[in-house]
């Protein structure tokens, strides 16, 4: 395993994480309340991140409209749609709806000639979509409320919220690769953070003139941090460096271990079942993501020409 795979890894174990603090924090914050202050500290907080590290820069008037088109897509459109479906259905669904975007990222980076699939590639994007159809029928053996005393049924207009937004989030992956090659990981993500911040400020102000301030206790806070500091900030920097040193299709394929992870968690901390049917829709996921992020020996002819477009 190379450091860019450990660091995915902890970036889909970072997201599971964050589906289950997110879904407890928005019964305490309204949703774009929650939403808009969580982007802006985000944002403060890769801006620092940027001076610290000596990374700050300027970018040029060429790449601010990729800038503000990947920042609305990612951090605006994705963003507003996410939080609005999860706010209406259960961290789990959510998950399992999110775990559709790395096949759709794949197949976008595919025909907008960002990365080429090979056929081993295609084959492992199937068996991730396979192996995340498992988990979810697995799932619904579990019980119809999910855990969270939601209605299955009642979740469905907030999965299809979700999935609505994740092609904003599949483009931005995409569109990610030209940034990171430009600019750096880091300024990418910032200033694409950032853009996306101001143009969420207007969607989110009604909520944040009629906030009960009061009733927002040091947990829901301390979930809004965790989310922004390590969810947003941290996690999108390794992202984007994954985008860079690996290409957006085999990046996007760990979009699929957050399920997992939240089943394990589930699992571990919340008393939920792991039926025979999730645990073979598991090993087939890790099975689809290696298949996805390996690199045969005659890839590397691939690999040359991939870099060489980006």
């Amino acid at each position: 395993m190379t450091k860019n795979d450990f660091e995915l890894l902890l970036v889909t174990f970072i997201w599971a994480v964050n589906g289950i603090a997110v879904k407890d924090a928005v019964s305490k914050f309204l949703p774009l309340q929650f939403n808009v202050i969580r982007l802006g500290v985000a944002a403060a907080t890769l801006f620092v991140i940027m001076i610290v590290t000596g990374r700050f820069r300027v970018p040029s008037k060429r790449d601010w409209p990729l800038i503000l088109l990947a920042g609305v897509l990612g951090n605006t459109f994705y963003q507003y749609l996410f939080i609005k479906g999860i706010s209406m259905s259960t961290a789990s669904n959510t998950s399992f709806v999110l775990a559709t975007m790395p096949a759709t990222t794949a197949v976008l980076s595919h025909f907008l000639g960002k990365q080429r699939l090979t056929r081993r590639m295609w084959f492992g994007v199937l068996l991730t979509l396979v192996g995340v159809t498992l988990i979810i029928i697995g799932g619904s053996e579990n019980g119809r409320t999910g855990g969270t005393g939601i209605p299955m049924g009642g979740t469905m207009l907030g999965d299809l919220i979700t999935l609505s937004g994740t092609i904003g989030w599949c483009l931005y992956t995409v569109l990610s690769a030209d940034l990171v090659d430009r600019l750096d990981p880091t300024a990418a993500t910032t200033w694409t953070m950032f853009a996306g911040v101001i143009f969420l400020i207007p969607l989110a102000l009604p909520e944040l003139r009629s906030a009960t301030w009061s009733n927002i206790g040091i947990l829901a806070w301390g979930e809004l941090l965790f989310s922004a500091v390590f969810a947003l900030a941290v996690s999108y920097i390794l992202w984007n460096r994954g985008v860079k040193e690996s290409g957006p299709a085999r990046t996007a394929v760990f979009g699929n271990l957050p399920p997992v992870w939240t089943g394990i968690l589930g699992w571990l901390f919340l008393n939920e079942k792991w039926t025979f049917v999730k645990f073979i829709g598991a090993g087939i996921i890790l099975f689809g993501v290696s298949m996805v992020r390996s690199r045969p020996a005659g890839d590397k002819k691939e690999v040359v020409e991939v870099a060489e477009k980006l």
